[in-house]
């Protein structure tokens, strides 16, 4: 990922039209460092072919979520997390 979630949801997410929505089961992609990802989840395409994906799953005590922007050829350009603890160990 190259840019911060923040900058990449400004440049390619910010004031853009919504042209689809649902959900997108795994899909290989390879990133620009060699390495693969498998971006998955509730998407959001724009006019400009960019998505937005958040997805989220709870492990043990923990709420995890997360958003990725992937360009128009499906590579995450950026991902932000949030993970949520509840209760005590």
């Amino acid at each position: 990922m190259t840019q911060l979630f923040s900058e990449a949801f400004d440049t390619y997410i910010l004031n853009q039209k919504v042209i689809a929505w649902g959900f997108q089961h795994e899909t290989k992609v390879l990133l620009p460092n060699g390495y693969y990802a498998f971006p998955s989840g509730y998407f959001t395409e724009y006019e400009n072919g960019y998505k937005m994906i958040a997805s989220g799953a709870t492990l043990h005590k923990t709420d995890i979520q997360e958003a990725m922007i992937l360009d128009p050829d499906g590579v995450p350009i950026a991902r932000d997390t949030e993970d949520t603890i509840y209760g005590k160990y």
